[in-house]
């Protein structure tokens, strides 16, 4: 974890952030209104909005009704310089009805079998070509004999030309001033069609690093080739966070092909094929207007978080940063328990978050065993051990399959736990301002319902400050690593809603972060040293 991974740039501000209200709902409006006056943003931001009062929402309605007045409030903010969040306040739905497209996702399927099968044949025929060529004639590799070529898995196909290219890239190198021009053209050729123009980057780049500081100046200036490379790397870079529809394949493979060749392509169409497009569509408001300022993007499944420590180093990575949106919700089964989070965070912030941290695994670490359950269970446990090492916090495990016992958790700070579907376990007596998450997979799938027993509703209306979870089948893929958003949050340098998007694996999906987004409840205290922990992280990796 670097530094940059802790102290944002641009730190959120209340006035960055737009908050969102059902207009249709007087208590969403107070509640909007009610936060505002509290943390100081400005009225002109809040932005009410013609949703139903349900929990639910349809696409349609969603797209009509939700994003343009958002977008708009978003783009005014961006223009004067603001580095806008946005806040869903009570009353505004909490998930996107999937749609569904059964036609064409068959077509699209069959569309991915047919690629495959070609590029299979034509990287094939390529690297027999190329074989030739730096073999005097002759084939070595026996995979370019293959008759039913379409048998052979594409992961031996591209091993064998993997291969091929490196033995001619090599040869080239080697043999470069004895080639005659015509085979040197051809092999060069072959390269670039099966490989792209990455290879011819590399080396580019290779010889760049060997200049004076003066002449590669010059020369990065007045290269188009690495000009060109990078606008394209940057709109692989968006595609690869934004995704794309069925009907924009076709366009995409083409660039896809101009940076990586036919071999990458092969590798596209065959992930294109092994991906599921399962119509995944729904979403969770939040999560989904992440994307408000998108065009045109994935609907099935999720799509990465680039907000991520991991993407820092992304091609035209803060670009894609500033056009997606960081959402929060402040919510609750009822205005006033919406209120209280407010109330208790900011007067939290003030003497710091003090309690403790239980943390409730499924059980002993099973060595034969390294699921992703177990895994998971691994960075509760890890968790345990940086609170342990690095706060004076008191931490307390359970590595039992149980849950805690009811009321055995006293003085509650911080929590992270599983597994009880849906049935909230009354084991806590939660300090003010405490925050925590339950690992299960519906646990905001409502916060209205009277007589629900999911961990979002109960755990808040018991008393956290801050919680999150999801409202449908998320994956356990999908929540954030308990070892990375808890550290975060205690360090004190980051909000709750800076802490979450650092965390958090997809968007465009089904989790949302609830409570006041600015909450911030170790700045006065920070409970783990910032220092200590990116040596620990560091040590670690």
């Amino acid at each position: 974890m670097s530094v940059a991974a802790v102290r944002p740039v641009n730190a959120l501000l209340p006035e960055d952030l737009v908050v969102v209200y059902n207009q249709n709902m007087p208590e969403s409006k107070d509640v909007a209104q009610y936060y505002a006056l509290k943390r100081g943003v400005p009225i002109s931001n809040l932005v009410g909005v013609d949703v139903p009062e349900s929990e639910d929402i349809l696409r349609v309605d969603y797209e009509a009704n939700m994003t343009p007045p958002i977008r708009s409030v978003i783009k005014k903010r961006m223009l004067i310089g603001h580095n806008p969040a946005i806040l869903l306040v009570y009353g505004i739905p909490l998930r996107i009805e999937g749609i569904s497209k059964p036609e064409l996702y068959k077509q699209y399927e069959e569309l991915t079998d047919d690629k495959v099968g070609e590029y299979k044949r034509l990287v094939q025929q390529q690297g027999r070509q190329l074989e030739k060529l730096i073999n005097k004639g002759q084939i070595t590799t026996i995979i370019y004999e293959k008759q039913n070529i379409e048998s052979i898995s594409t992961l031996e196909i591209i091993k064998s030309v993997n291969k091929t290219t490196l033995k001619a890239s090599e040869y080239l190198n080697k043999y470069v001033s004895s080639l005659e021009m015509e085979t040197y053209s051809n092999v060069v050729s072959l390269l670039f069609r099966m490989t792209g123009m990455s290879p011819i980057v590399n080396n580019v780049k290779n010889q760049i690093s060997l200049m004076e500081d003066k002449d590669r100046i010059i020369f990065l200036l007045n290269n188009n080739l690495l000009k060109f490379n990078a606008i394209l790397n940057n709109e692989l870079t968006e595609i690869q966070f934004r995704g794309f529809t069925p009907e924009k394949a076709i366009e995409v493979s083409t660039t896809v092909r101009m940076v990586n060749g036919v071999v990458g392509e092969l590798l596209f169409w065959e992930a294109q094929r092994t991906k599921k497009n399962a119509e995944m569509t729904s979403a969770s408001v939040d999560s989904e207007l992440t994307l408000v300022l998108a065009t045109d993007f994935q609907l099935s499944n999720w799509l990465l978080n680039p907000f991520l420590e991991k993407c820092d180093n992304f091609p035209g990575i803060e670009l894609l940063r500033r056009k997606t949106i960081m959402v929060g919700r402040l919510d609750a089964s009822s205005p006033d328990v919406a209120k209280r989070m407010v109330d208790d965070a900011m007067e939290t912030e003030k003497a710091g978050l003090a309690g403790t941290v239980y943390i409730d695994a499924r059980g002993p670490d099973d060595v034969n065993n390294k699921d992703s359950y177990e895994r998971y269970d691994e960075h509760l446990r890890r968790l345990h051990s940086i609170v342990k090492s690095k706060s004076s916090m008191p931490v307390v495990l359970d590595n039992c399959p149980e849950l805690f016992p009811e009321k055995s958790c006293p003085d509650a700070a911080l929590y992270a736990g599983w597994y009880s579907l849906a049935k909230y376990v009354d084991s806590f007596e939660w300090k003010k301002g405490a925050v925590g998450f339950h690992i299960a997979s519906s646990e905001a799938s409502t916060l209205k319902q009277p007589n629900s027993q999911v961990w979002c509703k109960r755990m808040i209306e018991e008393g956290v400050a801050a919680t999150l979870g999801p409202v449908s089948e998320p994956y356990l893929s999908a929540f954030p690593l308990p070892d990375v958003f808890f550290p975060l949050l205690m360090t004190g340098k980051l909000t709750l809603l800076e802490t979450y998007f650092r965390s958090i694996p997809h968007i465009s999906w089904c989790i949302i972060i609830i409570g006041d987004p600015l909450y911030t409840p170790f700045k006065n205290n920070p409970a783990i040293d910032l220092d200590s922990l990116e040596q620990n992280v560091d040590n670690d990796t």
